[in-house]
């Protein structure tokens, strides 16, 4: 039933049966836009169509290239004129894999290393990330209310996903990716929760985080994701359908009051066996997965253990940041209160008096905690100091030197005699005004 004239634009041999084969034939060039796909078991002594115009693929969707997947046999991914298909029963039936596809001729496929890939006439190349899914989906997936898939292992990299100008390639995301798959929109929460082989959860995220609700569903093309549950990208979904949540490695990071308090661009987790648990209505589920470490820096004979005692230190750094950054909010805040009393009381007072002795050593104690924006080259005080130690220490896949772990220590022994000493100021000083205060209001 193929008309002469056409062009043989793809021969897929199988990868898993010997004898069988598959071709498409392009023929929109003699007017005829049906698609031909065809499937030979014989070594090519007898053929049948694929494509029939009424199982999927369209008529008038001329078909350019058929590609089986190396793992999963029956698996096939069909490219036309107008985009992406896929067949999960060897070409009885094909439904749309368009995704995010512009509409443009599929003018090739290959699966590596996981990925899909594909070229495009006149559009560029593109790349559905790690297939995974589409190789496990089966009737049993497809009917469950709920289906958590098991993650691939996940390489430690670093590099930037940035792109400068809308020439640039949109980089795979860094992370693991964690997929899911809901029947319907789940009423409630959604959680998932990243544990070490210790048992500690590491990261945590909600599909009621603030960030997740408000992050819209299309977006910009040239516009980064942006960071939902402090640091990963894509969204923890209660919709329907398949989901996909990037896990970006992370540990939370050092709290900041300037970001309301979110804990983004923590340290790297080290390399080894994690698992994620992904709870839904009540339901828990819990799939084991591995970081990777970047093998070209295990080339270059940093290990394991190295990474291991990296992020022993990251955390200890991160911490006292966030403990350092803690305590000069709390010391401005009760510069602000002891503003109130001052103006409350009246200048000249008692109260006054005592109030601005106090605010004189509050003062002291932030100056020692804040560097001085108003000097173009200020000395840099504690937290600066603790920021470009996390900054030097978290840069790169290495084992720290010894002076990291002299420097984290003395900068601790320092943020512990100020925390001290404003301990002490509340409880010697403030606690006293606030009873006088009390008593001067009666």
């Amino acid at each position: 039933d193929l008309p002469p004239g056409g062009r043989v634009d793809a021969i897929e041999p199988s990868w898993h049966q010997p004898g069988t084969a598959y071709i498409a034939v392009l023929r929109y060039q003699l007017n005829d836009w049906s698609p031909y796909i065809y499937r030979t078991t014989d070594f090519g002594g007898t053929w049948n169509r694929l494509t029939t115009g009424s199982n999927g693929i369209p008529d008038g969707y001329p078909t350019r290239v058929v590609r089986e997947d190396p793992l999963r046999p029956g698996l096939l991914y069909a490219g036309t004129e107008f985009g992406m298909f896929v067949s999960f029963d060897d070409g009885a039936h094909w439904q749309s894999l368009q995704q995010n596809l512009p509409v443009t001729p599929v003018t090739d496929i290959k699966v590596q290393r996981g990925d899909l890939v594909l070229s495009t006439m006149g559009r560029g190349f593109w790349i559905m990330d790690d297939v995974g899914p589409l190789r496990r989906l089966d009737e049993r997936i497809a009917q469950s209310s709920v289906y958590f898939f098991e993650p691939t292992d996940a390489y430690r990299l670093r590099y930037s996903t940035r792109r400068r100008s809308p020439a640039d390639p949109q980089y795979r995301p860094v992370g693991a990716f964690i997929d899911y798959h809901l029947a319907e929109e789940v009423d409630g929460d959604v959680t998932l929760e990243i544990v070490d082989d210790g048992g500690t959860v590491v990261r945590r995220f909600s599909s009621k985080d603030a960030a997740a609700e408000d992050e819209p569903e299309e977006r910009d093309t040239m516009e980064p994701p942006r960071p939902v549950g402090s640091g990963s990208t894509g969204r923890l979904s209660g919709q329907p359908g398949m989901r996909r949540f990037v896990w970006d490695l992370r540990h939370p990071g050092p709290w900041d009051a300037d970001d309301g308090g979110e804990r983004a661009r923590g340290p790297l987790a080290a390399p080894g066996a994690y698992q994620a648990r992904l709870s839904v209505a009540g339901e828990s589920f819990t799939r084991p997965f591995r970081i990777v470490i970047d093998p070209r820096v295990a080339a270059d004979g940093v290990t394991g253990p190295d990474l291991l005692a990296q992020q022993a230190l990251n955390l200890r750094i991160r911490d006292a940041l966030s403990k350092s950054r803690r305590t000069a909010q709390r010391v401005e805040e009760l510069q602000a209160n002891l503003e109130d009393r001052v103006s409350n009381a009246g200048e000249g007072s008692a109260i006054a008096r005592e109030a601005q002795e106090v605010a004189g050593e509050l003062t002291r104690l932030r100056a020692a905690l804040v560097s001085d924006t108003e000097i173009k080259y200020p000395e840099r005080m504690l937290i600066d100091q603790l920021e470009y130690l996390y900054g030097m220490t978290t840069s790169a896949d290495q084992r720290p030197g010894g002076d990291a772990f002299r420097r984290i220590e003395e900068l601790e022994a320092e943020l512990d005699d100020y925390v001290l000493a404003l301990d002490r100021l509340v409880a010697e000083r403030l606690s006293l005004s606030s009873s006088r205060d009390q008593k001067t209001s009666q």
